[in-house]
């Protein structure tokens, strides 16, 4: 067009230009004022009138479409142009087409319970964006057994924490940083050891006596390593607690735990996130073993008991509770060889976005944990790598490949964690690591030295992991029938698993008891010459899988249909070597040992799996009012015979929203309410494999011939009946949101019958034989219980705040357990919890012997041995009298409390975790105090029966190891229950001003903690952690870190 004719047409005017009907441009008209030559009309343009065509806004089409986390396409979202009126909405399919003018660079897309995206225009003229729900909204996706679902329509029990959540955790291991955050998940975490920190991990607390193990889906697959994610790469964690746990069949009935990591977004300019975390770690609690002064006291009454003369006169004495005599040490072992604080640190990098077509997620971690003892070599490496990457081909056709790779490499001392804790424990308080006036190591507990224990003098474990996970993707949308796609993916995932153990001979310095020489010379536990194990174990998981969607809507009925069919082929292999006698430390490799076969062995092993399963669900719902879900499952398990393979395992569930009904409308205080119950059947089995085949072994060899022949022999009877163990879970549930989030109520009710549990049977070979019968499927747990979560969210203030608070309770009892045969009937198992142990009950101590000749005991009973309760009333004290504690270390109850604050820039969270209902037994060496074995707690000495106190509620000491007092008892149950503090995480955001200055989106400096203090518990005596099951533990850590995360 003619700018002359332009002007001349466009005087005063504002005005629309149009080309075949499309509108390209926007003129922003010159005031009416202006005047004008009219002789110079058609000449020179006057500089109003220039300005005003520089106003002129040429227009370009742009176009797209908008889903929502479940690749649903969104009708009604609003499409603006940034910083003007230009807007539109996306149609019923999802698409949009919006006029945007050539300047403009921001599109904003905008929907109820949705959270506002920004997306630059760039030189695309397609932007195809999906949108992610608002936490806490109706809208807001969970991810399900094969898919997701709105939190609003769902029907089964599923809660879920988001990767935001888990990352405020400094915890290496992610699994120990979900404690306390998934209602009716138990997470005891009784190890901080770098690299073998695995927590437990209960849902719903003990169904079976047989394999607890949870099943771990990650990105779809079933794969191992949930500790070892990098926590950076998740996005959410769900976890299947009912019913909704069946469409994954013969492995759900513990319950399923699905991973989602993260992926790029549709419409999302490239983001480059950057975090660093230092941290420092120390053990939770140590021990508080007795000292010297205490040592030599009880070692002065043993030594009465035994008619022997005291072993440390009272100077002596005096000396070791002074303290200041070299010759007379007081050694605290835990604080000479534990550190105070222990570095760790981690670091990632990621890049992420998505534009025409294609998402991308990329992502580097990097993790370094040193181990908590001063001399110590022992540390992991530990490296993740991460891309996620999919792409729309065509308007129906997407594809996409999910890589991730992990490389651990780890080092440890020779001997073990619990192995070294032994000696710390029980090195008696008046020995000192070095000879006086030296750095020469002196002979302690077995001629051993701890520091040869803590580093690598005695030798060294070195492990490295490679593990590579793959899987690539297809999805295909039939064009020809509506909501119809058709999705396939193949998985494969290689490993290998290679250990390096290399023994060491070690020395400490001997004494001449004549001129006080010292002499280097070897421990008295070690080995003369260098010994080396090498092992490898390579393992590869091949998983394939198709499945078919159908979603409609039909006027106010919605339908989904999955239909899936999926294979899984494991194999593992491995292989290992030793040799012995090593001339030289220099060099440890296998070929480097001795020649001598005497000194030699090798040893190998193969093991294949593989699993078939057909699966399929059927969601319907009436205008999203009436909710209905159907699912089945056939699985096929080699663990069976032929006959007794395939297991089908159905479900059905039903909500119903009542918070949607007409007659709850005038009450405006309830945004949603709504029921929901479910029953399923899931199983079992995580069994040992081909217990219906007559097993041999080697074994029994023979000279036949002259020669050695080795023999078959016959190892079990086999059963040919094994089947699945099967669980029928039922669930009742609650869900509401009232005033705006001010309160919120989920409410779960369970209750799971665990049937054809393998047990062993009543009956009996003889002994002759050599044969055991088979465990049979004769087993029947009942497990029930109740989950609450109160919250509260108020975010319409600058000061934003919210709680979380939950609470779960589950109790088993045994049904019809294990073959008991001599026990008395309030002894068997059943009418009692899974592990419920036999106890003799303590009731106190016997102050003398006519305390002891007034109530029943057992033979060779002295003042001061604990007084067990005659449950029979027999006259006397046996193994009748032992009764079940109903109490174990898997708590019924536990709780959590999470917080949340903002208020500007600054953000604070605290999670509260707790548990009861719960006691952990100590037994074996645990109850002895006796120098004959080592040192012992100072608890166990406190209030000890001596001649002087014998009102104690502590038993005497002696020098035997084992007596009446060491027996299983309830003298020796703790209380395990605690509150702690779990988790403690501090921030800050640079103000947005600052951060855009210096080219970056975000700027956020943050402290955080893990297992910072105990509330309360009821091991502080002890110096235990309450989580911990052993008593020479490698305790759990507190972590206090400070980080930074930049993005751009």
């Amino acid at each position: 067009m003619d700018k002359k004719i332009l002007h001349k047409c466009t005087r005063g005017a504002v005005m629309v230009l149009l080309s075949g009907g499309t509108l390209f441009g926007v003129v922003a008209a010159a005031p009416a004022t202006a005047s004008v030559d009219r002789h110079k009309a058609y000449g020179k343009l006057d500089a109003n009138y220039l300005a005003a065509l520089k106003r002129v806004s040429f227009l370009t089409e742009v176009r797209g479409n908008v889903t929502d986390e479940q690749g649903q396409r969104m009708s009604g979202v609003t499409v603006k142009v940034k910083g003007t009126n230009l807007a539109t909405s996306t149609n019923a399919d999802g698409s949009y087409t919006l006029q945007v003018p050539e300047e403009a660079t921001t599109l904003v897309f905008s929907f109820i319970g949705y959270q506002t995206k920004e997306v630059n225009i760039g030189a695309s003229r397609i932007i195809n964006i999906a949108l992610t729900a608002s936490p806490g909204s109706l809208n807001e996706v969970v991810v399900v057994g094969y898919g997701t679902q709105k939190k609003a329509t769902l029907t089964g029990s599923v809660v879920e924490v988001k990767g935001a959540d888990i990352v405020k955790s400094p915890a290496i291991n992610v699994a120990s940083s979900l404690a306390g955050q998934l209602p009716g998940v138990i997470i005891n975490s009784p190890t901080g050891e770098p690299g073998r920190s695995d927590p437990s991990i209960y849902i719903r607390g003990m169904s079976t006596t047989g394999n607890t193990s949870v099943l771990v889906i990650i990105d779809g697959v079933e794969r191992g390593g949930l500790g070892e994610l990098n926590p950076n790469d998740i996005e959410s964690i769900s976890v299947l607690k009912d019913a909704s746990a069946a469409i994954y069949g013969a492995q759900a009935a513990n319950g399923v735990i699905l991973v989602t990591t993260k992926k790029g977004s549709l419409g999302s300019a490239p983001k480059i996130d950057f975090s660093y975390n230092e941290g420092l770690s120390q053990a939770t609690r140590n021990p508080i073993m007795a000292d010297s002064y205490t040592f030599g006291q009880v070692s002065n009454e043993i030594n009465a008991q035994q008619g022997l003369a005291p072993a440390y006169s009272a100077a002596d004495l005096e000396k070791y509770k002074a303290g200041n005599d070299p010759d007379f040490p007081n050694t605290d072992w835990y604080k000479f060889i534990v550190k105070n604080w222990t570095p760790q640190h981690r670091a990632n990098l990621s890049v992420s976005g998505g534009n025409s077509g294609t998402t991308y997620f990329l992502s580097f971690g990097q993790v370094y944990q040193d181990g908590q003892y001063n001399f110590g070599t022992e540390n992991i490496k530990q490296y993740n790598l991460r891309a996620n990457i999919g792409i729309q081909v065509t308007k129906y056709l997407k594809v996409g490949l999910n890589l991730s790779g992990r490389v651990d490499n780890n080092h440890f001392p020779y001997n073990s964690a619990n192995q070294l804790n032994s000696h710390i424990f029980l090195y008696q308080p008046n020995w000192q690591p070095y000879w006086p006036g030296t750095k020469d190591l002196q002979p302690l507990r077995g001629s051993e030295n701890i520091v040869n224990w803590a580093s690598d003098n005695a030798g060294y474990q070195r492990q490295t992991v490679n593990t590579f996970q793959s899987t690539g993707y297809i999805n295909w949308e039939l064009p020809w029938v509506k909501g119809l796609s058709i999705e396939g993916s193949g998985s494969y995932d290689p490993n290998s698993n290679f250990v390096k153990t290399f023994q060491e001979p070690d020395f400490v310095y001997y004494k001449d008891a004549t001129t006080g020489a010292l002499t280097k010379g070897r421990t008295g536990m070690g080995t003369d010459l260098a010994t080396l194990d090498d092992n490898i174990t390579l393992g590869s998981l091949l998983y394939l899988t198709t499945k078919i969607h159908y979603e409609r809507k039909f006027g106010l009925h919605n339908i989904k249909v999955l239909l899936g069919y999926e294979q899984t082929t494991t194999n593992s292999n491995f292989d290992e070597a030793y040799r012995s006698n090593f001339p030289s430390t220099v060099l440890p490799q296998i070929f480097a040992g001795s020649s001598d076969p005497t000194q030699q062995s090798n040893n190998g092993s193969a093991s294949q799996t593989a699993r078939q399963n057909e699966f399929g669900r059927v969601n319907y719902d009436y205008a999203g009012k009436y909710l209905a879900e159907f699912t089945m499952r056939r699985d096929g398990s080699p663990n069976f015979p032929a006959d007794k393979r395939w297991g089908y395992f159905p479900s059905a569930s039903a909500g119903w929203r009542i918070s949607e009904e007409q007659f709850m409308k005038k009450y405006t205080f309830v945004n949603e309410l709504k029921l929901r119950a479910s029953y399923g059947v899931m199983g079992n089995d995580l069994v040992n494999p081909f217990q219906y085949l007559t097993n041999y072994g080697y074994g029994n060899n023979y000279v036949i011939g002259g020669s050695n022949v080795i023999g078959l022999v016959q190892t079990g009877v086999p059963n040919p009946n094994i089947t699945w163990e099967t669980a029928k879970t039922g669930n009742i549930g609650l869900d509401a949101t009232l005033w705006n989030g001010l309160l919120g109520v989920t409410f779960d009710y369970f209750k799971t019958r665990r049937s054809d549990i393998l047990t062993t049977a009543a009956s009996t070979v003889p002994g002759y034989t050599g044969l055991t019968l088979p465990d049979e499927n004769i087993g029947i747990v009942d497990n029930k219980g109740f989950e609450l979560v109160l919250s509260h969210t108020n975010n319409q203030h600058k000061f934003q705040y919210s709680f979380s608070g939950n609470i779960a309770f589950a109790r088993n009892t045994v049904i019809y357990g294990n073959a008991q045969p001599g026990l008395e009937p309030y002894q068997l198992a059943v009418g009692h919890p899974i592990g419920a142990g036999l106890y003799y009950d303590a009731i106190g101590i016997f102050k003398n012997q006519a305390d002891i000749n007034a109530y029943p005991h057992m033979p060779g009973t002295v003042p001061g041995d604990i007084k067990y309760a005659d449950i029979n009333h027999d006259g006397s004290i046996d193994s009748r009298d032992q009764i079940l504690e109903n109490q174990t270390n898997v708590p019924q109850m536990t709780f959590g409390l999470n917080s949340n604050f903002k208020y500007k820039g600054f953000d604070l969270s605290i999670l509260l975790q707790g548990q009861a209902d719960a006691k952990q037994f100590f037994g074996g060496y645990f109850p002895v105090m006796s120098y004959s074995l080592g040192n012992f707690l100072n608890w166990r000495a406190t209030d000890r029966w001596t001649p002087a106190n014998t009102n104690a509620t502590m038993p005497r000491a002696s020098y035997e190891n084992f007596n009446n007092n060491t027996i299983n008892s309830t003298q020796w149950l703790i209380n395990a229950g605690f509150l702690r503090v779990k988790n403690v995480s501090f921030g800050y955001n640079l103000p947005q001003d600052i951060i855009k200055s210096i080219g970056m989106k975000n700027l956020r400096f943050s402290v955080s903690a893990s297992n910072l203090f105990l509330i309360y518990d009821h091991m502080k005596a002890l110096g235990f952690d309450p989580e911990t099951t052993d008593y020479w533990y490698y305790p759990p850590q507190r972590v206090i870190s400070f980080g930074i995360n930049a993005t751009f």
